[in-house]
């Protein structure tokens, strides 16, 4: 009860404050699992033309020739008929009388990626016969090129890259020195860490190897692939905290500082008196569910499915089309305003957000060619990184052996992973002291490029 009037009080103080209208932005399992998109790039221009009746006489027909093929019309100034010929190039416009004097605007998404769009040359007509000159080149009176914009998978890469930091990575389950029990903390951007679909339930074991043998999860687990774990509550969970991270750290809508961080945002279904998550903030629903996961004989079965309901639900609040405000420095924009989403609510009390300015752009630098970099740390114990670099999207294999030619660990078997910068996690925690190899092999799965293969040595010391 005292949450509850907690709640009523605070909404109603939003109220009287006017915080709303504000849009903010989650992100589904399906969405960070998407290979990245090229963001940035140009595929062509929204431009619009004025053309002046100069003939001194009435008129009803334009035609026109462009230096570019046009892919829609946005607005056809009006004309009932709005023909297309010529792959594109030229247009007729008829049915529609415009006075001497009088001008029309005709707007169109055209293929040309650069700027420089113009009309070469038009003319007007009356009833089929020409009226006038024929005109010169016409600029235009707007022009917007348009870029790809990023998806998930893109905004997965980002925060991962740019915004959580190693080694704290991103933590699923709560980190505790109490014994059997296990939490999982994602260190990159793996998209093999989505999509769950398994029942939801704690951190109970992991499957290993084709032969399905089961593993209890008894201490940290880094960069859990979903096929180990499939559990619906953590992918959820995983999506959910990465929508806290990218309005913390002012990549997604709102920005305002007066708007209540995603974080903060109270839940509360009044609808529902008895859902699990009402009367918290997204982040102890969070914490919540951390706790819920690592510690399993806390918490009864139909906890799991609860928290699972309400936190997708949540993801699936402000879902939509992925749009940049900004590609440098990266913002992407909310896509559902507060005020539709009845069972979030404003936090006056939370504190004032605290963004961090300035950011870096969502526009990967590719790298040209393939590379396999120097793990770090090295020496290590009992966990270290190995970066490497694919100029194109390739099937990946990256190995490691003893110095007598042994296999020792299979990190990546054959992983399609996208053009760019990617990394692995090695631990050791079962082998020996001494110095070990990581051989990669690259095929990539587009253009020219021969198999790509590499290795170097690394050192255990324990």
């Amino acid at each position: 009860m005292k949450n509850c009037a907690k709640i009523i009080l605070l909404l109603l103080l939003a109220a009287t404050l006017g915080f709303a209208g504000e849009k903010y932005r989650t992100f589904s399992q399906y969405d960070l699992a998407e290979r990245k998109a090229k963001p940035g790039k140009a595929i062509g221009s929204n431009v619009c033309f004025r053309f002046y009746n100069t003939t001194g006489v009435t008129v009803n027909d334009l035609h026109g020739k462009l230096n570019a093929g046009i892919i829609s019309v946005e607005d056809n100034g009006g004309f009932p008929v709005f023909d297309i010929t010529k792959r594109g190039r030229e247009f007729n416009a008829s049915g529609m009388s415009v006075l001497p004097g009088d001008s029309v605007t005709i707007c169109l998404t055209l293929g040309r990626k650069g700027p420089g769009a113009q009309v070469n040359f038009w003319w007007w007509t009356s009833d089929g016969s020409p009226v006038g000159d024929q005109n010169p080149e016409l600029s235009p009176i707007e022009e917007v090129r348009i870029l790809t914009q990023p998806n998930g998978g893109n905004v997965l890469a980002y925060l991962y890259r740019r915004v959580i930091r190693r080694p704290a990575g991103l933590l699923v389950g709560m980190p505790t020195d109490t014994p059997d029990v296990g939490w999982f903390r994602y260190m990159n951007a793996q998209r093999k860490a989505f999509v769950h679909s398994g029942d939801p339930r704690c951190l109970d074991y992991l499957v290993r190897g084709s032969s399905g043998r089961v593993l209890a999860i008894t201490r940290q687990v880094r960069n859990p692939h979903v096929k180990k774990h499939n559990n619906h509550l953590v992918g959820e969970l995983h999506a959910l905290k990465l929508a806290i991270v990218a309005n913390d750290s002012g990549v997604s809508e709102p920005l305002d500082s007066m708007a209540t961080l995603f974080g903060d945002l109270l839940y509360n279904d009044t609808q529902n008196g008895g859902d699990i998550c009402n009367g918290k903030t997204i982040r102890e629903i969070a914490r919540f569910a951390d706790s819920a996961l690592t510690y399993c004989s806390h918490f009864a079965a139909d906890v799991y499915a609860d928290l699972d309901a309400c936190i997708s639900r949540i993801n699936a609040a402000f879902g939509g089309e992925y749009t940049a405000v900004s590609f440098n420095p990266f913002v992407l924009a909310g896509t559902v305003d507060l005020d539709a989403v009845d069972f979030l609510h404003d936090n006056p009390s939370a504190a004032p957000a605290q963004r961090p300015v300035g950011g870096y752009s969502i526009v990967e630098e590719m790298p040209a060619e393939y590379g396999l970099q120097a793990n770090y740390p090295n020496p290590f114990n009992p966990t270290t990184t190995i970066e490497f670099s694919l100029a194109h999207p390739s099937e990946v294999t990256l190995t490691v052996y003893n110095m007598l030619g042994e296999e020792v660990a299979s990190l990546l078997s054959g992983e399609i992973l996208d053009d760019g910068f990617q990394s692995a996690d090695f631990e050791a925690t079962s082998l020996p002291s001494g110095v070990y190899m990581y051989v990669m092999t690259a095929l990539p799965l587009e253009g020219p490029a021969a198999p790509y293969r590499s290795s170097r040595k690394m050192i255990l010391l324990k």
